[in-house]
């Protein structure tokens, strides 16, 4: 019995060793896949399951010995889109679903006007639900995935709609047609046309196409500053030569910027002039508050202006010429890719005499044998060369040379009486001189990477140069004394290296990484009967980087984070700044906008307050000493309604400024003090385009404050350039070839203190209506415009920010005179293009 068990224990064992210890041994050459399964199943006594159509397709070539059934399945099917399981005793063979690899398509190209060929930078596209901004070089990009046909909406101000359909592919050129082409034969019907100004894309940012301002009163040489200040958040009440006031942002914390280099301001005693030539502008951008890391380090707001490339198509010549000033500007194609544009603007007599200024006494009533005689000319020059690629790329070269002064004299004559009762004559004179020199260039390049990526390369230069001068005399019949002799000389520049990359990273993800280059020279000279008191000679550098993602969490929703840093060599501290800002569509005509952000200021301007209280202002590198950097937050929210021919938008903003300078000047003593401010209001804005007419309004609310230490129980004030409401309307109306247009602004008035130590003030209102009359000309050869404009066509006497002059007559009385009050103002106009 037991050798009986021995044996079939024997047995068993030999029999499992067989089944998990086979031996296979394969040589095949090209042979069904399906017919080697079979095979075998009958030598091995195995079993299979599969798709015996399938296999067979699968010709197989190997020769090896294989321990088990396991590893040699697993040889034979590697490589092949089939696995294998074990059920039971059944080795199942089945397909491998192979995951289908995702292609990337790219869709680059470029935006152009029909006609002039110029590059439409900021322009707004839409494709298949993704939406973008052309660059600079009127460059779009898109990443899609799985997708190579799109549907797109191309749009930018004052151009016809386009809509189309595009396949991917990186160079596509999409023309657009100006919606005002002064051929008075060609009707253009069933288009929509986009508006002149885009307001609500993001917190803070309003567009605008300058060809609007082309028919606002005004319009030749000041275009570019009429119709900035007839936007919302923006102060007109001021009617501010040198400097732009936004959202209650103190003097030099705003920038204009040209081309890439930065507009400083020339004095532009009138408001007739700006310092930017209308024939050069081609588009706006107005950033109020809360813009992204990828901006400059101002505290304020910023008035990014872009210029004429030039026709590439034909040589164009436009002339223009009113009762003040003569300008022209010359198109000259070099090639079909490249062009160059001289603009050259001058004044040609002096441009208002003293009738044109008011002489006050305290405000109360005229001052007799008071003369004042003002004198002021100006004349700027521009060169501009443009190259564009078929590829997107662009390469510009843009100067600027500009010069202006001012001189104004005023004398008065009294009759007084001596000790013995003779009469006798005195004379107090006072010769104020200023002259500015502004400089500026840019060289760039930008090119559009095959992929979509963009990259971009600025160099620019600026500078102002200005010398202001002050003589106060009062002569006797057998004496006379200078009481006052001044100089001041405030040279400031700035120099750029900028380098840019936009990188897309799928359809939901866009980057930007940056760096700057930054270097500021600034000179600063100021005596007394020509001895020294400040000699101030300086050269800061910075070094900025930045990075920013757009994140499209989906269609409606998008968050923009950045962060800039700033290392200031002069003063070796590092800044960080980051913001955010987020955006969501409601629906297709409803968008909300949100921002936060840090900012600082490194080149400043301070305030300088005499013993009079006139008000003038330095340019000075803060050192974080005397002169602190100036840091910013905003808040900003808003929300916009836009229909083709309606739009209604709303912005709340909430501003605060730590770091403001400003030195006490008086006849014994100087000292700097710093404070700081804060701002918030809201800005209501409406437009309405209707039969060829365009109507909008704007109204802000807003409260701006400051704060120094000796202010009276330790708590803020009014500042300077508070204002606590603004109205603005204005109408542009087409009569076929007549043009009638008008524009209305109230302001409540800003305090006009007697004295930085005392709290009273004035406020006078602010009131300006404006209008013109244009007709069209047009023939074969030429294009123009015969235009009368009226500025302040009630002759309202406004006073302007900071900018009239306290002049003393004797120890008691004061004279203050307005020289630069825009007072009604006839400009008859001829405008030709050939």
């Amino acid at each position: 019995m037991k050798r009986l068990l021995i044996f079939f224990i024997s047995v068993w064992s030999i029999s499992i060793s067989s089944v998990f210890s086979q031996t296979i041994e394969v040589d095949y050459q090209s042979k069904p896949l399906n017919e080697i399964l079979i095979e075998w199943r009958d030598a091995y006594d195995l079993q299979f399951s599969f798709n015996d159509a399938q296999l067979a397709s699968y010709l197989i070539s190997i020769r090896q010995r294989f321990k088990n059934p396991d590893e040699a399945l697993k040889t034979i099917l590697k490589g092949l889109p089939l696995d294998y399981e074990k059920s039971d005793e059944v080795y199942i063979i089945y397909p491998v679903k192979k995951e289908k690899k995702k292609k990337n398509y790219t869709l680059v190209g470029k935006i152009i006007e029909r006609g002039t060929g110029e590059p439409l930078p900021f322009s707004h596209i839409m494709a298949n639900g993704q939406q973008a901004v052309t660059d600079v070089k009127g460059v779009f990009s898109f990443n899609f995935v799985d997708d190579s046909v799109y549907q797109v909406v191309a749009s930018h101000l004052g151009c016809f709609i386009l809509d189309t359909t595009l396949v991917a592919g990186n160079n596509h050129v999409l023309v657009l047609n100006p919606s005002a082409v002064g051929i008075k034969e060609v009707v253009v019907t069933n288009n929509i046309v986009e508006q002149s100004t885009q307001i609500g894309e993001e917190s803070g940012l309003t567009s605008l196409n300058h060809h609007i301002a082309n028919y606002l009163p005004g319009n030749g040489d000041n275009s570019v500053f009429n119709l900035l200040r007839l936007q919302p958040g923006i102060l007109a009440a001021g009617e501010q030569p040198n400097d732009l006031i936004i959202w209650g942002s103190p003097e030099g914390t705003s920038r204009v910027t040209f081309d890439g280099f930065t507009i400083w301001g020339l004095k532009n005693f009138n408001d007739n002039i700006s310092a930017v030539n209308p024939y050069l502008a081609k588009n706006i951008e107005i950033k109020k508050g809360g813009y992204d890391a990828t901006n400059d380090d101002v505290v304020g707001g910023i008035v990014d202006i872009t210029g004429k490339k030039g026709s590439t198509l034909q040589p164009g010549l436009n002339l223009f010429i009113n009762n003040q000033t003569l300008n022209g500007m010359v198109e000259l194609p070099v090639d079909q890719k490249s062009a160059l544009v001289l603009a050259f603007r001058q004044t040609y007599y002096n441009l208002f005499g003293s009738e044109d200024l008011t002489r006050l006494d305290k405000w109360k009533e005229d001052i007799p044998n008071l003369k004042v005689s003002p004198e002021y000319n100006f004349r700027d020059f521009n060169v501009k060369y443009s190259l564009q690629g078929d590829n997107g790329d662009l390469f510009y070269v843009s100067l600027l040379h500009a010069t202006d002064n001012f001189e104004l004299d005023i004398n008065h004559n009294e009759e007084r009486t001596n000790g013995r009762g003779q009469l006798f004559d005195i004379n107090f004179s006072r010769v104020e001189e200023e002259e500015n020199r502004q400089l500026g260039g840019t060289i760039f390049y930008g090119k559009t990477w095959a992929n979509g990526n963009s990259s971009s390369l600025l160099t620019s230069y600026s500078g102002l140069q200005s010398d202001y001068s002050l003589v106060r005399e009062n002569r006797r019949p057998s004496i006379s004394r200078i009481i006052r002799n001044e100089g001041v000389q405030n040279d400031v520049s700035e120099f750029k290296l900028k380098w840019e990359n936009k990188l897309l990273a799928g359809e939901k993800h866009a980057f930007s990484l940056g760096m700057e280059w930054v270097n500021n020279d600034l000179v600063l000279v100021e005596d007394t009967f020509n001895v020294e008191f400040i000699n101030l000679s300086e050269r800061a550098n910075r070094l900025n980087l930045h990075i920013q993602d757009r994140f499209d969490i989906n269609r409606r929703l998008s968050l923009t984070a950045g962060l800039r840093y700033n290392h200031s060599f002069f003063i070796d501290r590092i800044y960080f700044d980051p913001r955010v800002s987020i955006s969501y569509r409601a629906s297709g005509n409803i968008k909300l906008n949100a921002a936060w952000g840090k900012y600082h200021q490194f080149l400043v301007k301070s305030s300088v307050v005499d013993e009079y209280n006139n008000y003038r202002y330095s340019w000075t590198i803060a050192d974080d000493d005397e002169v602190p950097v100036i840091e910013s937050t905003h808040y900003v929210a808003g929300a916009a309604y836009t229909v083709p021919t309606f739009q209604f938008s709303i912005d709340a903003f909430f501003k605060e400024n730590d770091g403001i300078s400003r030195m006490f000047r008086g006849q014994n003593d100087n000292y700097i003090l710093h404070g700081d401010s804060r701002s918030y209001g809201v800005d209501f804005y409406g437009k309405k385009d209707f039969k060829g007419h365009s109507v909008w309004a704007s109204y802000s609310l807003s409260k701006t404050e400051e704060f120094f230490p000796f202010y009276v129980d330790a708590r803020y004030r009014r500042a300077l350039q508070d204002q606590r409401h603004e109205l603005k309307v204005a109408g542009l109306f087409n009569l076929g070839s007549f043009h009638l247009s008008a524009s209305y602004v109230y302001g409540s008035g800003f305090p006009l203190y007697t004295h930085y130590r005392n709290e009273e003030y004035t406020e006078p209102d602010y009131n300006r209506l404006d209008a013109a009359l244009i007709y069209r000309l047009s023939s074969q050869k030429f294009t123009g415009e015969v235009g009368l404009s009226v500025l302040n066509v009630t002759d309202a006497d406004n006073i302007k920010f900071t900018q009239f002059e306290r002049v003393p007559l004797d120890q008691i009385n004061l004279a203050y005179i307005n020289s630069d009050a825009v007072p009604f103002t006839p400009l008859l106009y001829l405008k030709v293009h050939f």
